[in-house]
């Protein structure tokens, strides 16, 4: 079963519309018992009877019929759906179609009409979707039963015009995905619902807008396939939506709805590549997460919404506490699961700090975003690597003085497996503003310097011998010395190989197969790498420490 829910917010619009008359022969009975939600509807019901109350040209309206015959405001009811429809007939409907396709097509014995049902829903609750055989209707095979549109009818006056449209345009985008991916998760489903309303610009206050972001602000992590109906879940999946128009335009929604998967994370890849851009959805969702925190276009245009309505809009992130005094320690150890990021921030502390992430083997966490926050509230965006190394360290200085706080952001995307909890850890270390934790600080900085050298010459050796192996087959092992002098088929190996390290080693890479002075130079600087006697001279030091990197 199929359905969704939204909750309301309020803005204004007006439209025309010529409404074709209720002929008592119409196609659908003028009563109907339609099955409906009893967690949405205002009293628990699972089924409601209802009078046919106005047809137009795209629409059946039915509505509650108590509600309805103790309903006073009939005249002002029939105006609301004379706006409504309007504004469905002539821009939403056309427009959404043309855009991204036809809706599952709901009608009877070939009419094409949608039908929407006013229903009294608990208070928030807006509207949702029913398909299939959802529902029941009188004196009608349900064979042939389509979807239909609910929408709270203690809401039809209370609501701006504006807001109605955003609402109706959101539900009938549900009829139109269900029928492009009946089987889309969720979030996706609702990510294109909640973005139509704002292609066709139904709040122009940006009153929805603002709810949303309200609901998600103090979000200090967020999951985005898992989907358990909140108000931070529609949430986040406004912002989202509104970060990847801004960024990408109309057309992202457009492919990725066309493409044949149910899977919105495939789908928006598959877009991506389609539109020619050279991102993946992990790095643009990144990006967004660290939006959140920083939303600033001056930094760079991906870390912002345009929006004005979102111009001071930041996350309120988890916030850990650094003591003053020097040696004051913080250690953590968390979880995180696939697709999720987590806004994480620390505060606290005097001169300089040090941070330091450790990431195990199985957690397939490949950089973390950091951000250093001034006292003037500027950020600035930085990244630790770990796409070699699962431990990397950052000294923050003038904690105190000129900086006031360090944000993070773990984040596990696609590379993560569904359903698995993962850990890190990391930690946090006040070394203060003494020379000697200075000192300190830099002898960090050169013993990581360093070890970055040797995994450079470490890769670089291992290149060099593919290189070496894949040029020739008698190059796989080095069997015996080698001298000043000597003509053979082992020194054009060498000669190959010492080419394959790269002009430091041997800038003049001529591969002859004579042991000469070039050669010769190139071993010394070889063996000077290696910390073994420059000597020039082939022998078995220089030759195990080439066949061991086989």
């Amino acid at each position: 079963m199929f359905f969704q829910r939204r909750k309301f917010v309020f803005a204004i619009i007006l439209g025309i519309i010529l409404f074709v008359p209720v002929f008592a022969q119409a196609v659908w009975s003028d009563t109907a018992d339609f099955y409906v939600e009893s967690d949405y509807d205002l009293f628990g019901r699972n089924k409601i009877e209802s009078q046919l109350i106005k047809i137009t040209n795209k629409i059946y309206f039915y509505a509650d019929k108590d509600w309805y015959n103790s309903f006073s405001q009939k005249s002002e009811l029939d105006s609301r759906i004379y706006n409504l429809s309007s504004s469905f007939e002539y821009k939403t409907y056309p427009n959404l179609v043309n855009l991204l396709g036809s809706e599952d097509n709901p009608g009877v014995d070939n009419d094409s009409r949608i039908v929407v049902v006013l229903e009294p829903l608990k208070k928030d609750y807006g509207g949702y979707v029913r398909t299939g055989d959802n529902y029941l209707k009188e004196n009608f095979s349900l064979s042939n039963q389509g979807q239909i549109i609910y929408l709270n009818a203690n809401l039809i006056i209370q609501s701006s015009s504006d807001f109605l449209n955003y609402e109706l345009a959101h539900e009938f985008t549900h009829l139109i995905v269900f029928k492009q991916k009946p089987e889309a998760e969720t979030w996706f489903q609702e990510l294109m619902a909640e973005i139509t309303p704002v292609i066709l610009n139904y709040d122009n206050e940006n009153i929805v807008l603002k709810k949303r972001a309200q609901s998600f602000l103090y979000s200090t992590e967020i999951n985005l396939q898992d989907w358990k109906n909140f108000e931070k879940d529609y949430g986040k999946i406004k912002l989202l939506g509104l970060y990847l128009k801004e960024q990408f335009g109309n057309q992202l929604f457009v492919q990725a709805l066309k493409y044949p998967s149910n899977h919105g994370i495939v789908s928006f890849n598959a877009a991506l590549k389609q539109l020619r851009i050279n991102n993946n959805f992990d790095d643009i969702y990144l990006n967004w997460l660290i939006t959140n925190v920083v939303n600033d276009c001056q930094i760079d245009s991906k870390y912002c919404y345009e929006d004005s309505a979102l111009n001071n809009f930041q996350i309120f992130s988890n916030n850990y506490y650094l003591p003053a005094q020097n040696e004051s320690f913080l250690s953590v150890t968390d979880s995180i699961n696939t697709w999720t990021g987590k806004w994480q921030k620390l505060t606290g502390g005097t001169g300089t700090i040090k941070l330091k992430f450790t990431i195990p083997e199985e957690t397939p966490i490949t950089k973390i975003p950091y951000m250093i926050e001034n006292v003037s509230g500027k950020k600035t965006v930085q990244y630790l690597d770990f796409s070699s190394t699962n431990i990397q360290e950052v000294y923050i200085n003038d904690m105190g003085s000129k900086n006031m706080a360090v944000y993070f952001i773990p984040f596990i995307g696609s590379k993560g497996q569904a359903g698995k909890t993962y850990y890190y850890s990391w930690e946090a270390k006040v070394l203060g503003n003494s020379s000697e934790s200075r000192e300190e600080a830099v002898k960090d900085l050169l013993q990581k310097i360093a070890e970055l050298k040797r995994k450079i010459a470490s890769l670089q050796l291992q290149l060099a011998m593919m290189k070496t192996s894949q040029s020739n087959q008698y190059c796989l092992v080095f069997s015996g010395d080698l001298y000043y002098g000597m003509t053979s088929s082992e020194v054009k190996c060498l000669q190959q190989f010492l080419t394959n390290l790269g002009s430091n080693i041997y800038p003049e890479k001529l591969v002859t197969g004579y042991y000469g002075p070039l050669t010769k130079a190139a071993v010394k600087r070889y063996q000077a790498l290696q910390g073994i006697i420059t000597t020039g001279y082939f022998g078995p030091l220089t030759r195990t420490a080439i066949n061991s990197t086989l």
